[in-house]
């Protein structure tokens, strides 16, 4: 190697552990040490040593520059630096030596004009309390009083066995977390011990926790005495009731804690009082002859719940929603989950019936989100579309509605009775395509929007277009509300037309997802049973087939609704559906990047799915450990539910959290200053919630203003033991970090009670200066040869304008008939072939920092029975590269020819190059599509199905 870059150092510094271990041997592997050695004939291609490492870590030392020899030891470089060991050598000395291999950036944040680092605009509540800055958490109650004297004095008896000599290891007492009976840990979960850490010890014993046992001894006696009942936690009570008010003002907050039954119990705490606040709401505010219905729905949720618990079946599982939003079986984890998702309660309109009713095709909901196309091409209000479109085509009305009629048969299957959004959908489709010619927005329209609607073979007889050109949407009346679409819908500014459209119909999807999904929906809810008046499941809504304008009062009234709650100060009413629609409008571009970043490529049909399945089988609190579940922490990055998000360590490295959190809460204490900060780390990132505050920030910086970091703890318990060692410790990792700051506290592991107790400093307070680098860019640094660098902007603008440019070139003698370019780095196009039509697709790729032509042309469906030796057989003699795809009903595949080309970027000859190509592929497509599939001649619009479906696969 010349060079090579390690990420994520962190994980490699301690030098312990199985896993670490194993990479570490393999880093070593690769850098041809003697500590990873191996058969090198196993390992051919790892036995030079690279001449360059760039090592990244946000953490690279812990508490000592012993770590940072551990780092260079594992690549086999730590000769020369052995003074780091030395404990008396003077720290200045190591700093020094250290300065020689480190570069070390600080990054600050500018407020008001002024520069403020990390340790400036975080808000760190080091006095353990949650409710109000400085104050730790007091226990007040008697009986909660006792229980924890009780429990301290088990703990203390415990550790004052000669087995532990009255030390603990720091996060390691499971009752500084819960007092969850832990009797057994059950073998059909993912738990694995006490403690979802596998690194901190090796010993089974400890990572279930020293002190369960005791606990346990501790909750039988509790539950017994008190009727079954839990134990009381006073730490967990005050956290819960802090965070109880989240979906109330859409505050999210991160809880780390060590324990994998602390996220249990933080939850079921949680969703308790997210259950009194939804039934409550809902009780209030659905129409009082829905009360005594709505009542029932209540006591049966509530005695299914218990059903489940007294079944121990209650449990979180990290991986399972991560299944498609078609497959969600909702739960009774909180009322939200048993009425708004799955099924449902039966025989009621629940929320769950509501929500199919705007996904079912058949049903009058199913058009409520969707726009009016046609009355957008032709920038005018439905009820004027036929006039507008007849005078626009030049023809008369009865002209056009035959027409569309008659055209609208290829946008419908043969359905015996045709549902209401397809109907709308195909007379839509039918519009735009007569449009396309006449108008750009219309051509883009048609190619985005309605090409793969097209149906095979198409209807038999279609039905009279009835005054579906005419129809009013939640999007055609949210035009007519200025101020609202700002807020919700804003016009795309500064983008072509083609972008343009794509953000519209984007923003739309997304909007409509989150509205029928999440905590919006219950308002949505609300407004549908109030213009029903029942909750009696055979109560009609308007007829499923009409058609125009039937739902129109519901939209105007939902609309109404949303800007009441915008005209109304979040501090004076509580979080609603207008703050959620309002906040993914107005973030939808970081929504994208970092959940979604291909969807301004992808088919806007799949794009519309994919939004589905982010937002489907929300939950106001989320829960994790053992495995991450993407989904999860993907709606943890919007700004709806999850709410609260409570995990382990599983979470502590690797995730981006931060786009609408500014809280994180240390419930349970990791054991290294480090981990602290990688945890803090996970909401404190360019483009987080916190950073684009203050960037508006136009007043002095204030305590609510800052990224908050809760340590909770009990006053006067052991646990103020070691939280005071890790802020020592956080302590002494910045001044390691940084110059001008007093060395404090010490780096060990464990606490030993007996002499901590006799310490009198109890305050460790939060370094309060601005933060400058020990470890700055050196001017000697920056001296060598000034060379270019690559633009690999610039580049791919290049290639993106020449490979546009192909349309208009001579592509070796070939009559193409260009289909209009929709998506960058993607052309279309139709070969005539004597008398064949072959189509095809140029994608513009990258190949080893050049660019590369990418030609693909259909040849057509073939059963999947086919072996690869019959097309093999079919295709000897020819020079080919054939792809296959199995279809979705994996009783059929679709078969490609593909070909590559890597341009030289000289402009007629990388233009002869693609043309020769082009000329290679659908000739041979062209060939095995009369061969293969009996003179079939497809389409365009067949081979961009194919390849859609494809790509939609691979996502």
């Amino acid at each position: 190697f010349d060079l090579v870059i390690v990420d994520e150092g962190h994980n490699l510094k301690h030098g312990f552990g199985e896993s670490v271990a194993s990479r570490n041997r393999v880093l070593a592997l690769a850098f041809g040490h003697r500590k990873g050695a191996a058969d090198p004939k196993l390992f051919p291609g790892y036995s030079r040593r690279a001449t360059r490492v760039l090592f990244l870590s946000a953490t690279p030392i812990e508490e000592s520059f012993r770590y940072l020899w551990n780092q260079l030891d594992v690549f086999g470089v730590a000769h020369g630096y052995d003074s780091l060991l030395e404990p008396d050598l003077d720290e200045s000395a190591k700093r020094a030596l250290a300065g020689q291999i480190i570069v070390r950036r600080v990054t600050s944040l500018k407020v008001c004009g002024s520069e403020h680092t990390k340790n400036l605009y975080r808000r760190e509540w080091r006095r353990g309390g949650v409710d109000t800055h400085d104050e730790p958490i007091r226990v007040t109650d008697p009986k909660k009083r006792l229980t924890v004297a009780l429990v301290q004095k088990k703990v203390s008896e415990l550790l004052g066995h000669e087995r532990f000599g009255t030390s603990f290891q720091i996060g390691m007492l499971a009752s500084f977390e819960s007092f969850l009976q832990t009797a057994k840990i059950r073998r059909d979960t993912q738990e694995t011990g006490t403690f979802d850490d596998a690194e901190q010890t090796e010993r089974n014993d400890e990572r279930q926790g020293i002190d369960v046992a005791s606990v346990n001894g501790l909750a039988r006696s509790f539950r017994e005495t008190f009727d079954k009942r839990e134990m009381p936690h006073p730490k967990m009570d005050e956290v819960v009731d802090s965070l109880k008010n989240s979906w109330l003002t859409g505050r999210k907050a991160l809880v780390f804690v060590r324990r994998v039954a602390s996220v249990k119990e933080l939850k079921a705490k949680l969703d308790e009082c997210y259950d009194e606040w939804l039934i409550d709401k809902l009780s209030n505010e659905l129409p009082v002859e829905t009360r005594r219905l709505f009542d029932l729905q209540v006591e049966d949720y509530r005695r299914r719940r218990d059903e489940v618990l007294a079944q121990e079946r209650q449990s979180i599982d990290p991986a399972g929603i991560d299944a498609p939003e078609e497959l969600d079986p909702g739960g009774t984890d909180t009322f939200f989950a048993w009425f708004f998702r799955g099924d449902g309660p039966k025989k009621v309109i629940s929320g769950a019936n509501i929500q199919r009713r705007f996904t079912q095709k058949g049903t009058v909901y199913s058009t409520f989100f969707e726009d009016n196309i046609v009355a957008d091409v032709l920038s005018c209000r439905p009820g004027d579309v036929q006039e507008t479109l007849a005078a626009r085509l030049g023809v008369d009305v009865g002209t056009l509605r035959s027409e569309l009629q008659l055209r609208s048969r290829n946008y419908l299957g043969r359905a015996r009775k045709v549902a209401r959004a397809d109907r709308f959908r195909a007379v839509q489709a039918a519009a735009i395509e007569w449009l396309k010619d006449r108008d750009e927005y219309a051509r883009l329209a048609w190619h985005g929007l309605f090409e793969n609607l097209k149906s095979t073979p198409p209807s038999g007889e279609a039905p009279d277009i009835g005054d579906w050109l005419e129809l009013k949407t939640f999007f055609t009346e949210l035009r007519q509300r200025p101020r609202l679409r700002a807020a919700l819908w804003p016009i795309p500014v500064t983008k072509s037309l083609q972008d343009s459209l794509r953000e519209r119909v984007l923003r739309a999807q997304y909007l409509s997802s989150t509205a029928r999904l999440g905590h919006a929906f219950i308002d949505l809810y609300l407004m549908t049973i109030a213009r029903l008046g029942s909750l009696e499941a055979r109560t009609q809504a308007p007829p499923d087939d009409a058609t125009a304008n039937v739902e129109v009062d519901s939209i105007e009234a939902y609309l109404d609704i949303l800007e009441r709650q915008m005209s109304v100060s979040l501090s004076e009413r509580t979080w609603c559906a207008f703050d959620e629609l309002a906040a993914a409008a107005q973030n939808f571009d970081l929504v994208l990047d970092v959940n979604m970043p291909d969807a301004r490529e992808m088919p806007l049909d799949v794009a519309a799915q994919r939004f589905g399945s982010m937002l489907g089988r929300q939950q106001p609190i989320g829960g994790m450990w053992g495995a991450v579940s993407q989904t999860l922490v993907r709606q943890f990055r919007l700004p709806g539910y999850p709410v609260v998000l409570i995990t382990t360590d599983v979470l502590q490295e690797g995730e981006d959290l931060h786009t609408f959190c500014s809280s994180v809460i240390h419930y349970g204490i990791s054991w290294t200053p480090s981990s602290m900060e990688q945890r803090i780390g996970r909401i404190d990132r360019v483009r987080s919630e916190t950073d684009r505050r203050l960037a508006r920030l136009e007043t002095e910086l204030s305590g609510e203003d800052k990224l908050q970091v809760y340590f909770p703890y009990l006053e006067d318990t052991v646990e103020i033991l070691q939280v005071r060692r890790v802020l020592e410790r956080m302590n002494t990792f910045l001044r390691l970090m940084h110059d001008g700051i007093p060395a404090t506290g010490t780096e060990l592991p464990t606490i030993n009670t007996s002499q901590e107790f006799l310490r009198a400093d109890k305050d460790i307070p939060q370094i309060s200066t601005v933060l400058r680098s020990a470890f700055p860019v050196r001017p000697e640094m920056l001296r060598g040869d000034a060379r270019s660098v690559l633009d690999a902007r610039k580049m791919a603008e290049e290639a993106e304008e020449w490979f546009s440019n192909l349309r208009s070139g001579d592509l070796d003698g070939l009559s193409i008939s260009w289909e209009p370019s929709t998506v960058k780095g993607v052309l279309e196009g139709t070969a005539t072939i004597g008398p064949r039509k072959q189509p095809f697709r140029l994608e513009l790729r990258s190949y080893d920092a050049g660019p590369l032509v990418r030609c693909v042309s259909l040849v057509g469906r073939v059963d999947l029975g086919w072996t690869a030796d019959v097309l093999r057989s079919i295709c000897s003699g020819m020079s080919v590269k054939v792809a296959t795809s199995p279809n979705s009903d994996y009783r059929s595949c679709e078969i490609t020819v593909e070909g590559d080309v890597i341009l030289k970027r000289v402009a007629d000859t990388d233009c002869a190059r693609t043309a020769q190509l082009v000329r290679r592929i659908v000739s041979q497509a062209d060939e095995l599509e009369d061969r293969l599939c009996e003179g079939a001649d497809r389409g365009i619009a067949e081979l961009r199905t194919a390849l859609d479906a494809e790509a939609s696969d691979e996502s």
